[in-house]
């Protein structure tokens, strides 16, 4: 999973780069060929950077395919990035409690606020799972 992220104009915009298309990137330009690289660029960037909204949609690209992720510290990175950004304290809990908690709010609340993060949540624990069997 290749990205390119365009600069034209302080405005950014995303592009796949598979390996058919051997788009090169500009010198304003961003190459994203794995999570870490997006998660360095994400903590190089400020929040109010246009480049910001980019950076979160790619991100929902990597939690979208998490088998296309290398490593524990990535996954990691990816869902405190998004549980930050949704503005979710997992301080103290593991992403299971932490889903099994935002399950139960959703459930006393009769609402499906937290799906999509559960979702990911949950995702995020078996792909660690597969990891952990994987170095056995």
């Amino acid at each position: 999973m290749r990205f390119i992220i365009r600069s034209h104009n302080d405005a950014f915009h995303l592009e796949p780069c598979g390996s058919e298309t051997a788009a090169v990137p500009g010198a304003a330009d961003y190459l994203i060929g794995d999570a870490d690289t997006l998660l360095r660029l994400y903590v190089a960037t400020d929040l109010d950077d246009p480049l910001f909204i980019v950076l979160q949609q790619l991100r929902d690209h990597f939690l979208a395919d998490l088998d296309a992720v290398e490593t524990q510290a990535e996954i990691y990175g990816l869902i405190y990035w998004l549980l930050d950004d949704k503005g979710i304290s997992a301080q103290g809990a593991s992403l299971e409690e932490t889903a099994d908690r935002l399950s139960d709010i959703d459930i006393a609340a009769d609402s499906d606020q937290y799906a999509k993060i559960i979702f990911h949540l949950r995702d995020a624990v078996d792909r660690l799972c597969e990891m952990e069997l994987e170095d056995i």
